[in-house]
């Protein structure tokens, strides 16, 4: 863990939506939630995030001496200017629901908890902007290693996955009144209509790639499949909690080899109520997991067909948010060609 002193090289070699702050900043934050006493013993900037910014914390003086501060991206200066609504939601680099996740991370983590799924604790989630123009939360930290840690046998990775599964089955079973992204008052912002929810996010993805005149033309295309086949994605009644970023980064595991389990499944900010399949782990070839879940996805072609389309978003989402977002070329371009191909995929599909 490094100290004080290394983080003017950390703030200094950081920039775009992950962004350190000070260590003022940092005691600041502490002592509000913590209280005047207590004292920094000594923290961490954690690597790997490209959108929240981690700390790892050790206290002294107060009841829970190791805790996590996770902090969102700042966030945009309201200037006074003639520019519309919808322009200035555009040139916002965030999308309108990663404005309001990581508030409703604590709801979420409450569905899980009451679902029997492992989750973190949450000490507190603050999004004043008194202290910091950026929403933030401190975390009790959990002694754990991640799902994809090199040292974890394949026997204990087998046994995990089927835990895994479980915990998604369970997830998929908290019910939501409407399709789309929880709130931190616990309310649903989004539609009685999954066709709705899908064709906002393609029509913001095609407007804010459109304003940088980025793969002109395709944005378009995908939101006119939402709006052209409608009935297909109606279809599905019952919104369910989904994840939406499970990955093995994403899971916490811990005790010895042959007697591992999971201890959290985490950064649930991205979380929304949807049609099970939209999670993207269900694609997964581990037979595990499909064990522990339990439920077989349907075969049938609509189906079929509401699985590609999903796929086919998240890749455009993802092009633009690795190319103009985070700043990962490589990764855009990949997803660049995986959405060419999967539109090409969609394009061949013959309904009835």
């Amino acid at each position: 863990m490094a100290n004080k002193a290394d983080k003017a090289d950390h703030q200094h070699q950081s920039s775009g939506l992950h962004s350190p702050i000070s260590p003022e900043v940092l005691q600041a934050l502490v002592h509000k939630h913590f209280g005047n006493y207590t004292e920094v013993k000594q923290y961490g900037l954690l690597s790997g995030g490209l959108f929240n910014t981690t700390y790892r914390i050790q206290l002294e003086h107060t009841e829970v001496t190791d805790v996590i501060l996770r902090l969102a991206p700042e966030r945009p200066v309201q200037r006074f200017t003639n520019i519309g609504n919808e322009d200035s939601a555009q040139a916002d680099p965030l999308f309108s629901f990663e404005r309001t996740m990581m508030a409703a991370e604590p709801v979420v983590y409450e569905h899980y908890r009451h679902a029997g799924i492992p989750a973190p604790e949450v000490l507190v989630c603050d999004e004043s902007g008194l202290e910091v123009p950026r929403t933030y939360m401190f975390m009790a930290f959990i002694p754990s290693v991640q799902l994809d840690h090199s040292f974890i046998a394949q026997g204990d990775k087998e046994h995990l996955y089927t835990q895994l599964g479980m915990y998604t089955a369970a997830m998929h079973q908290i019910e939501g009144a409407s399709f789309g992204w929880p709130q931190a008052d616990g309310t649903i912002r989004g539609s009685n209509r999954w066709s709705e929810v899908l064709r906002a996010l393609a029509d913001e993805t095609s407007k804010k790639a459109a304003r940088i005149t980025y793969m002109p033309g395709i944005g378009e295309e995908i939101t006119a499949i939402f709006e052209q086949h409608d009935t297909l994605f109606d279809q599905i009644k019952q919104p369910v909690l989904v994840h939406n970023d499970l990955w093995e980064a994403n899971v916490l595991v811990h005790g010895e080899p042959c007697s591992m389990s999971i201890a959290a499944i985490i950064d649930g900010d991205r979380s929304m109520f949807a049609d099970r399949e939209y999670e993207a782990i269900l694609s997964t070839n581990s037979q595990a997991f499909h064990t522990g879940y339990g439920y077989a996805l349907d075969k049938s072609f609509e189906g079929e067909a509401r699985r590609l389309a999903y796929r086919l978003l998240s890749s455009y989402f993802n092009a633009y948010v690795h190319k103009h977002q985070v700043n990962q070329p490589v990764d855009g371009q990949r997803y660049e060609k995986r959405t060419i191909e999967l539109l090409e995929e969609w394009k061949s599909l013959r309904f009835r």
